[in-house]
């Protein structure tokens, strides 16, 4: 568990978890909502380690309690996250088992939910059920990075705490400690707000390999060469897994992020530019309307990613349109 990064990134929400328990006002339902690497799996479990510790300075991270936290493995601290792609009915019935039971050790226990966005309509209402009737001593955390997807009733049976993006300027510093470029901490900062997933993509080689594409697309509408060609010569990391439309995602994004970077090349904001690699070789005297029409053009055909559809002929389609 990054408590220390969750202390540095999440103050605010940190200054709230320690005021309602220094001064005797925790809920027995809490909601963390917030983009994907926000640390609102962390800041449960620092949760947790306030209402379990039992050192003298809450939490001390040295006594037994805090060290089987810190480790995944207290026995009062039950975790959910769902199974394939839902929290199933049978996973809240056994949380609810589980908690029915009277423990081997007595003591405050806690629930865990992670995406309860992600529980079916039988799961959710047993959950609800359950949080309506929760005794004393038992706490329950849920996080969502989708609120609307969460039931309204379990909404206002908890208390929603939000939960802030990482600003840009605190996770390129991240990568860049970490021995990543420049060019590309400021590029994997705009695709994730979670540095572990922004790490991995950078060690497997997948945001290179697009960066690269994406970088030899661009060149081509710039040069008003064929766009498509060069895609075709330099689209192997999404032909090797072609039906990913997730890397489909990730290409389109950082389409739409290095043609915007030459709208701010036109408008003399330099210091906006995400791939700082290439800012020479943009003319300062383009035109900016057209440009903006590309963005709206790959804007369009990004959202066609939604439904089931040919990507080969939706690529030959917009590049036909970004080159007019």
């Amino acid at each position: 568990m990054d408590f220390e990064r969750f202390k540095k990134t999440q103050s605010r929400v940190l200054k709230l978890i320690e005021n309602s328990f220094n001064k005797n006002r925790l809920v027995h339902a809490y909601l963390f909502e917030g983009a994907k690497g926000t640390l609102k799996i962390e800041a449960a479990y620092y949760l947790a380690s306030l209402l379990m510790c039992t050192g003298e300075n809450k939490p001390c991270m040295e006594c037994t309690e805090c060290k089987r936290i810190l480790s995944g493995e207290h026995p009062r601290i039950y975790y959910v996250e769902a199974s394939g792609d839902s929290i199933r009915k049978d996973q809240i019935d056994d949380l609810i088992f589980e908690f029915s039971r009277k423990g081997l050790e007595s003591g405050t226990r806690v629930f865990i939910i992670k995406d309860i966005d992600k529980a079916t309509p039988s799961a959710a209402n047993s959950l609800l059920k359950f949080i309506e009737e929760t005794k004393e001593g038992i706490y329950g955390i849920m996080t969502t990075e989708n609120l609307a997807g969460v039931l309204s009733t379990i909404i206002s049976r908890s208390q929603v705490v939000s939960f802030f993006k990482v600003k840009e300027e605190d996770l390129i510093n991240e990568y860049q400690s970490n021995g990543v470029d420049l060019e590309t901490s400021r590029v994997l900062s705009t695709i994730t707000n979670d540095t572990l997933e922004g790490m991995a993509l950078y060690n497997e080689g997948t945001v290179q390999e697009i960066m690269k594409l994406v970088k030899a697309c661009n060149k081509a509408i710039c040069d008003e060469d064929s766009p498509y060609l060069a895609f075709y010569e330099n689209a192997k990391v999404l032909m090797d897994d072609w039906n990913n439309k997730k890397l489909h995602q990730m290409f389109l994004d950082l389409l739409i992020v290095i043609t915007n970077d030459r709208i701010y090349k036109t408008l003399g904001q330099d210091e906006r530019i995400i791939f700082c690699d290439e800012i020479n070789d943009y003319d300062d005297n383009s035109d900016y309307h057209k440009i903006f029409r590309q963005v709206e053009t790959m804007v369009s055909f990004k959202q066609r990613l939604r439904y089931n559809i040919n990507l080969e002929t939706m690529y030959v389609e917009m590049f036909i349109e970004v080159s007019k």
